[in-house]
């Protein structure tokens, strides 16, 4: 059976290219469009899902503004609701399962307020999982979660014929509608707060070393847009990632960060309450006081407030993101939007807890 990889190979495109001359989600050159459709006629190749123009061709009917039905075929009509969305939801070696279940609850009640019902895709590499469930005809959509930077499961997006909507913001977002909390705004936010405060040696202290090799999205932008604005404010932003949440891995931690900059007074901490209240005991352990002889923030963190002594914080809001996420992919299947490819970032927030305070002297 002919598929796209056929017709990419024999027009010499990429699959994507293919993609989006079916579906017209994005303009294309006339002699490549022409390419691909003769490519497709001559191999046979009848896609699920194709603008009524692309179908006319590719089965020699004449073409009416009638034809098909939102981009699919005259023959397939619309589908049927299935009433099920697929949350591709991978679960790595350094996913925080606390954080992992606060999002899938979060997504799975407010679709269950429009009647609809969650199908939990969690391998580590879920594209296959993608096409599968959407071949099968057993959803109406898909949601991303955990997402990376460069994601490849919003590239096979384009091959799907169901919405994909991202709780995350992938650099490859053409295909899909994206919602995220505004990570590099807080990232800029928290040493703007640092530098306020007079701070120009600040740490930050980052989760497991893989997560930030495998491209999780939410840490990076944070990371990478705090150490720009710092270099841009003159304050010399340092990332560490930490080796674990216990005591002994935040002792050596702090030991290493201090004998590469004995200037340090002030730490933001990627990583959970465990972790951050280990730091808290770990500083008290030096003689440091926070915040007067040190300051201390949390930060793309849940939970902190449970501690007791409160933290500065700049929390995640599974429950702002996931909300909008589920509404934005019920007025994309209810007709009312078709901009693929938009991004929506919701603003962070600043809870200060008293563990900011100005730089000590000398």
């Amino acid at each position: 059976m002919t598929g796209i990889k056929d017709v990419a190979a024999k027009a010499h495109v990429s699959i994507s290219t293919v993609s989006y001359v079916m579906s017209g989600k994005r303009s294309i050159g006339d002699d490549t469009k022409h390419a691909v459709l003769d490519a497709a006629k001559e191999l046979g190749y009848r896609p699920r899902k194709a603008t009524p123009d692309v179908m006319a061709f590719l089965t020699g009917q004449p073409y009416t503004e009638h034809t098909g039905q939102g981009g699919q075929s005259p023959a397939s009509g619309t589908r049927a609701r299935t009433k099920v969305l697929a949350l591709s939801s991978p679960v790595h070696g350094y996913t925080d399962y606390s954080n992992y279940a606060t999002f899938f609850f979060a997504l799975a009640a407010r679709a269950r307020r429009y009647g609809y019902d969650i199908l939990l895709l969690m391998h580590e590499y879920g594209d296959q999982e993608l096409v599968r469930v959407t071949r099968n005809g057993m959803v109406d959509g898909i949601l991303l979660l955990d997402v990376l930077m460069h994601d490849s499961r919003a590239e096979v997006a384009s091959l799907l014929d169901v919405p994909v909507v991202s709780v995350g913001y992938p650099s490859n977002s053409e295909s899909v509608y994206s919602v995220d909390l505004d990570f590099e705004w807080m990232g800029r936010e928290a040493v703007e707060k640092a530098a306020t405060l007079g701070h120009t040696h600040v740490l930050i202290i980052g989760t497991n070393e893989f997560a930030y090799e495998d491209g999780s999205n939410y840490l990076i932008r944070f990371r990478d847009a705090a150490i720009k604005h710092g270099s841009d404010l003159g304050v010399k932003v340092m990332f560490m990632a930490s080796t674990g949440y216990g005591m002994a891995d935040v002792r050596l931690l702090l030991d290493s960060a201090f004998a590469s900059d004995a200037d340090i007074t002030a730490i933001i901490c990627q990583t959970n309450p465990t972790h951050v209240n280990n730091t808290l005991i770990a500083l008290q352990e030096r003689g440091l006081r926070v915040p007067q002889d040190i300051s201390l923030m949390a930060a793309c963190t849940q939970g902190v407030h449970q501690l007791s002594q409160g933290v500065d914080e700049m929390p995640m809001d599974p429950h702002a993101s996931c909300v909008r996420a589920i509404d934005i992919m019920m007025e994309v299947l209810d007709g009312k939007r078709h901009d693929v490819g938009a991004v929506e970032l919701l603003p962070g927030k600043y809870i200060a807890r008293g563990t900011m305070g100005p730089r000590r002297a000398g």
